[in-house]
């Protein structure tokens, strides 16, 4: 006979996704947080230059991010 209750170590597949997504939505949520309470460079307070660099590197590396989603998104071919 089996037990109604499913051992603890086990846990349904679903819910470990959700709890796999929910943990990744955290941490992204967190890294957003951070890139609006923390000046990416600090030490370029009213510098026009600096404040140019730091806004290109930051557009760099979202056009990054943007092109590897789209890149993943995509079928393999094979």
């Amino acid at each position: 006979m089996t037990s109604a209750n499913p051992s603890k170590s086990a846990a349904a597949p679903e819910f470990v996704a959700w709890a796999q997504q929910h943990q990744r939505a955290n941490r992204l949520h967190k890294a957003e947080l951070a890139q609006i309470t923390e000046h990416p460079d600090p030490a370029a307070n009213r510098d026009a230059i600096a404040q140019q660099r730091a806004w290109a590197r930051r557009h760099d590396h979202e056009r990054q991010l943007h092109d590897i989603a789209i890149h993943q998104m995509r079928p393999q071919q094979r």
